[in-house]
């Protein structure tokens, strides 16, 4: 038997998957021993985009029921190598990058890509300055203009994170648009302005995205983000700037390492 499934699962020219290689004894099930046959399938021969075959073709393929079909399929989209799409069926899905941020020290943030070893892209999408704008009460000291930037970033094609960067307006005449294409904020604080960074304070919460966000990174804008608001201050105890990292959370993951612990009984 041959199969012609244009544009799916086994690209023109190539060979299906022998049926035989199913251990039907086999203690393992069937639906795992097709899911790894699949996703074998798609990293030998497949595009990011390309549809998966139906249930029935595969049933028929592989010789099993629909609910085993099943349940390989939805081990791979667990696995996020297939995506479904409502209403137009199964397809490979895009490499998602996986991001570990260890929030227990003070880093620029692309210090995280280094540290994984991620390419990363980012662009400067906005910069601006800014008379009202959305601060904690802890920062309404601060002289109106503040000076605000977004900065995007992007792997592997990806988008998944923005930071928006807000500094004081005496710290913010300092700063150049060039300045933050170049280089992290911390960077320029320390390195440029030499102002000596003591304590950063964090704020982690789940938030609905803006349209301007949730179109630069490419999500439904009834989905939710992970948010880290954090405040960095000076020798001095003065804020200096705070950014607020708007991540995907199917991107990333929050670290904490806590040491020398005096536990109570």
């Amino acid at each position: 038997m041959t199969y012609s499934y244009k544009n799916q699962v086994f690209p023109r020219g190539s060979q299906p998957l022998v049926l035989h290689s199913l251990e039907r004894g086999s203690v393992r099930p069937l639906y795992e021993q097709i899911a790894d046959h699949l996703g074998e399938r798609i990293a030998s021969s497949m595009q990011v985009g390309s549809q998966l075959l139906t249930e029935e073709a595969m049933m028929e393929l592989y010789e099993v029921s629909r609910s085993t079909i099943r349940k390989a399929v939805q081990r791979l989209v667990d696995e996020e190598v297939l995506v479904r799409q409502q209403g137009k069926g199964t397809f490979v899905a895009r490499p998602m990058p996986k991001i570990i941020h260890s929030i227990d020290h003070m880093a620029p943030f692309i210090e995280t890509f280094r540290q994984a070893g991620e390419d990363i892209n980012t662009s400067i999408i906005n910069f601006s300055w800014n008379e009202n704008p959305n601060l904690p009460k802890e920062l309404d000291t601060w002289e109106r203009p503040v000076l605000t930037y977004q900065r995007l970033y992007v792997s592997r094609g990806v988008p998944h994170a923005i930071t928006h960067i807000t500094v004081p307006m005496p710290i913010g005449r300092k700063i150049t648009r060039d300045d933050t294409d170049s280089s992290p904020i911390y960077d320029i604080l320390q390195k440029k302005l030499k102002l000596r960074l003591v304590r950063a304070e964090f704020l982690v919460s789940c938030r609905q995205p803006s349209s301007e966000i949730s179109a630069s990174l490419e999500i439904s804008q009834s989905s939710f983000l992970l948010v880290l608001d954090r405040i960095t201050r000076d020798k001095s105890g003065q804020a200096v700037e705070m950014t607020t990292h708007f991540l995907r959370p199917d991107v990333y993951q929050l670290s904490v390492v806590l040491a020398d612990l005096e536990l109570k009984p």
